[in-house]
């Protein structure tokens, strides 16, 4: 992989010899200059691609003079990252990355600096800290991203689908899963398919335990998502029960080693996942062998008791695999582009529908509501089993809702002939929020469905909790919220002529202007201040993460909450086409909820499933 040609402009001599001896140690060509005089003459003679200046000796929007130079003559400028003292961070313009040197270490400073570097190389965006890259699964998945790093021979952590990879030298040493490690959870984590991921540079916290070469684990992980979707086809959800239905002593039962190994973890479990987890086998491995002995009447799979499920809309924006572990079934809003119609996360994903607003500037998309016969549907299919509580975004802002509700008033006597006898209950509550408040709420209602809270009970406490969830986001383009009406075409245009970013809230279910900013860091501040006058500080709170297409800024506003209250748990999400049709890409906000000591224990992470 080519290597960047690098100036290090820096007055301090110590840290410039030590700069250009690490960075010539990763294979850089680089020259040092400690004036910007000298820096001008060496970028007069070279080609350069980047540019390491200490910020005092350069102006920051035009290091050395050379941006308009570069430009004129068709060239890319030079990226560049300025090591500056932390109180100067603010001034420097959008686009020029920082490094705040003060009281940092050097070898934070030279990972700091690689970080930038390889995210250059690689074409993924820096943090704001330059603590990492950060990228999207979609457009760039694990298998396409760990042969990048194993070029690169980066060592140092992949985070995605809630695991890590440990990575020496461009290989993988080591990966963790929920509880699984090794390659079961290398495999785990490669059927990981949306959502962000983060690559950290640095020395791996855990010993080596993966000793096959990246090629080989790819390999093994395709043969065995090969065989996970082939059972899975063959099997029902994960969550159901499993049983054994055949003494295991008389003929006709010789079974393998693996598959005796099937039937102890059936023994040791409750749930098809429980047994899949306590496998020592991978997934498809292990599902391969459950559906075998299901053929072979050894084993019987019961649905899962149920006694309430949660429905919502797509506009929760809920991580797909989060939203199946809870059973949250989720009834999809639709997006029309001109004559094209879209089913917002069935045909329509996030990464494909913020390239259609670019591909397609001249069309403004069209959003519509689950007509009520869509949500009749999913009533009459789920309530024969189970109560339902239905769990939407703000009657202020769509008709989803009053379509629910009318459904659920239309079938009512339908509904209530349930087999068994015992008449279920249907229950539809209005959250007054959106996106991430929404996915919070649907979250917790569903966490306490596995409680065994009653429908009633859950629509109860959903209501008491549903105006202390507090929903901040900023729009990083005015003009999608006026073409939305949700904001006022004078305001959207302000906004977009002056460079200013309104900040807004959810109030009473309607979206309202809060404050406004100059700058997106500077929202971003904002945002935590607006939070710490909204929650107590010294309890903990819960946050969910949304963004347009804008990672970085999503781990940048994650890391400001995180330094700035007790964050007890973090969901993070990229905002949908439904939603993002309103805000427009680059937008980012959060969600938090502050559960009190009675609630806390109700919407905490349930760990031993259903």
């Amino acid at each position: 992989m080519a290597r960047a040609t690098i100036l290090v402009l820096d007055g301090e001599e110590t840290r410039r010899k030590d700069l250009v001896r690490g960075l010539a140690g990763y294979g850089h060509e680089v020259v040092a200059a400690s004036s910007a005089e000298e820096g001008r003459r060496f970028a007069s003679g070279l080609k350069l691609e980047v540019i390491v200046a200490e910020a005092a000796l350069v102006d920051a929007t035009d290091p050395l003079g050379i941006r308009s130079a570069t430009r004129a003559v068709g060239e890319a400028s030079p990226t560049t990252i300025l090591l500056a003292d932390t109180k100067t961070g603010p001034q420097i313009p959008v686009g020029v990355l920082t490094l705040a040197v003060q009281d940092t270490p050097f070898e934070a400073i030279l990972r700091k600096v690689r970080t930038a570097l390889l995210g250059r190389e690689l074409g993924l965006a820096c943090d704001p800290l330059l603590e990492s890259l950060v990228g999207d699964l979609e457009a760039l998945p694990l298998f396409e991203l760990l042969p990048l790093l194993h070029a690169a021979a980066v060592t140092g952590r992949v985070r995605a689908g809630g695991g890590q990879l440990f990575l020496e030298e461009g290989e993988v040493t080591a990966a963790r899963a929920d509880t699984q490690r090794g390659v079961k959870a290398f495999s785990r984590l490669a059927r990981t398919a949306a959502g962000s991921f983060r690559v950290m540079l640095g020395s791996p916290p855990v010993p080596r335990e993966l000793f096959k070469d990246l090629l080989s684990l790819i390999a093994d992980a395709m043969e065995d998502q090969h065989r996970y979707d082939e059972a899975r086809a063959q099997l029902p959800s994960l969550s159901s029960r499993v049983r054994l239905t055949a003494s295991l002593d008389g003929p006709g039962f010789t079974l393998s080693p693996a598959e005796q190994g099937s039937v102890a973890n059936v023994r040791a479990g409750r749930t098809l996942w429980n047994a899949l987890d306590r496998s020592r086998a991978l997934d498809g491995a292990a599902l391969a062998d459950a559906a075998h002995l299901h053929e072979l009447g050894v084993l019987e799979f019961d649905a899962p008791e149920v006694k309430v499920r949660i429905v919502t809309d797509s506009t929760a924006d809920l991580p797909v695999e989060l939203a199946q572990r809870h059973q949250i079934h989720i009834v999809p809003l639709s997006v029309t582009f001109g004559r094209d119609i879209y089913t917002d996360g069935v045909d329509l994903s996030p990464e494909t529908f913020y390239g259609l607003l670019q591909s397609r500037r001249g069309a403004h998309p069209l959003t519509s509501p689950p007509s009520q016969g869509e949500f009749a549907a999913t009533y009459r299919m789920l309530i024969e089993r189970s109560d339902l509580v239905s769990v939407h975004l703000s009657e202020r802002v769509s008709h989803t809702v009053a379509n629910a509700r009318a459904a659920a008033h239309a079938g009512r006597e339908e509904f209530s002939r349930r087999r068994g006898g015992d008449t279920p209950v249907l229950e539809v509550v209005d959250t007054m929020q959106v996106s991430t408040g929404l996915g919070l709420l649907a979250l917790m209602a569903a966490r306490m469905a596995q409680r065994r809270l009653s429908a009633q009970e859950i629509r109860a406490r959903l209501e008491a909790m549903r105006a202390r969830v507090h929903l901040l986001f900023v729009a990083d383009n005015p003009a999608y919220l006026a073409r939305g009406g949700r904001l006022g075409k004078a305001q959207a245009w302000l906004g977009g002529a002056l460079g200013v970013k309104p900040i807004l809230c959810l109030e009473e279910g309607a979206v309202v202007p809060v404050d406004r900013v100059r700058r997106g860091d500077a929202a971003h501040q904002r945002l935590i201040d607006l939070f710490k006058q909204r929650v107590d500080l010294d309890r903990p709170v819960i946050v969910g993460i949304g963004h347009a297409s804008a990672p970085v800024l999503a781990v940048r506003l994650r890391n400001l909450l995180q330094d700035g209250f007790t964050v007890s748990e973090v969901i993070e999400s990229e905002i949908g086409p439904v939603v993002g049709t309103q805000v427009g890409p680059g937008c980012v906000g959060a969600a938090m909820f502050q559960p009190t000591e009675e609630e806390q224990p109700l919407v905490a992470p349930v760990t031993d499933g259903w």
